[in-house]
């Protein structure tokens, strides 16, 4: 962590550990209104959550909440490494468990020494606000380590009375970030298992550009949106969309025993390696015999395709907008999933062709210009 840039000697300030903005929105709002006399300071140290996207967009979030309730903030370090060190043996521990314990003190510990760097005279922790944490044991810990540093813990209750359903309204009219899951991998997978999904937040496809190949990169993307409009003081709504995703996990063609650098689009589907033959080419696209595979000539593509050479194409992957536009233009008269293979030189000879893939629904935020204005317009 670089110097931190407070110092809050004699100004009675509460150091607030922050996992996230849903959390925290409420949590500090009720801080800031039940003692009008204390001053606080945000400290968001989550170096649980991966991958490293979905620790961004919460960042993102946090800062963007602080900043409409005034209050500062510090970012701790994310020393993921040292994280997973810690819980190793605990990956299979159950929710509200021994791995949830550890990483509960790991930051607490944390936020502790930094209450003391920047001398605030105690902390408290927004995973208080939390209905998948254990308040009561979030109280002794807090506490413990507390007297351990010679420090005050503020154990406030922002669940009772309502507290939760007033969180949840409050984080929809303030159009936050919503996860859908803790933030470790651990709970991640045992919650998709669960679904029956696959964690694709830990998938990224062979694809895609890097700033969207997987999920937390893409919602990162689409928040930026929201950022976009609210900086030019446009009034938005906030929607979610059901989207089919897809992975290329694996792609490859081959002539004989040789592999042949290609780029494999989005949405091409093969139950299994195929081999065939090419039929005809006709204006830069060859015809495969089987599955409706087709191959395009990238010279023939380059200006639809917006990619400088072929190289820069396998290193830098396509939008999913090119890679739609390109499918409907082979095939306006419906979905077409046949595989669309971009190779850089016709050839004419039999090939193997295959590819590995997952795809499921998910849910996408979408932000849409309006007249009507937000709560936080």
């Amino acid at each position: 962590m670089s110097k931190i840039p407070y110092d809050f000697t004699n100004k009675n300030t509460t150091l607030v550990h922050i996992c996230c903005s849903v959390d925290s929105h409420h949590f500090l709002t009720q801080l800031q209104e039940k003692y009008p006399t204390k001053n606080f300071c945000g400290f968001f140290y989550n170096p649980n959550i991966h991958p490293f996207e979905e620790y961004q967009m919460r960042l993102l979030d946090v800062e963007r909440s602080c900043k409409q309730l005034g209050i500062p903030l510090i970012e701790g370090e994310y020393n993921l490494t040292e994280w997973l060190e810690g819980s190793k043996g605990l990956e299979d521990a159950p929710e509200k468990g021994e791995r949830c314990s550890y990483c509960f003190d790991f930051r607490l510990e944390r936020s502790a020494q930094i209450a003391l760097d920047t001398h605030c005279v105690e902390f408290t922790s927004t995973l208080l606000a939390s209905p998948m944490k254990s308040q009561n044991e979030l109280f002794a810990q807090g506490e413990k380590i507390a007297t351990k540093h010679n420090l005050a813990f503020l154990p406030i209750d922002v669940r009772s009375n309502g507290g939760t359903q007033i969180q949840n309204q409050l984080a929809k009219e303030a159009n936050l970030y919503r996860q859908n899951y803790c933030g470790c991998l651990y709970a991640l997978k045992a919650q998709r298992e669960k679904s029956h999904k696959n964690p694709l937040e830990l998938i990224s496809s062979l694809s895609l550009p890097k700033e969207v190949r997987n999920l937390p990169a893409l919602r990162l993307k689409n928040f930026q949106t929201r950022t976009q409009l609210e900086q030019a003081q446009k009034p938005y709504q906030i929607i979610k969309r059901k989207v089919l995703q897809y992975r290329l996990l694996k792609g490859l063609l081959s002539i004989k025993d040789s592999t042949i650098p290609s780029f494999i689009c989005s949405y091409s589907m093969l139950n299994k390696p195929t081999k065939a033959k090419i039929e005809f080419w006709e204006k830069g696209i060859g015809y495969g015999s089987k599955d409706g595979i087709v191959f395009l000539e990238f010279h023939t593509f380059k200006a639809m395709l917006g990619v400088t050479d072929f190289k820069s194409l396998l290193e830098e992957g396509l939008s999913e907008e090119i890679q739609l536009a390109l499918r409907y233009k082979l095939y306006p008269s419906g979905f077409f999933t046949s595989p669309i293979v971009i190779i850089e030189h016709p050839f004419n000879t039999n090939f193997t062709l295959e590819i590995t893939y997952i795809m499921q629904e998910e849910i996408l935020e979408d932000f849409i210009p309006t007249q009507i204005p937000t709560s936080n317009q």
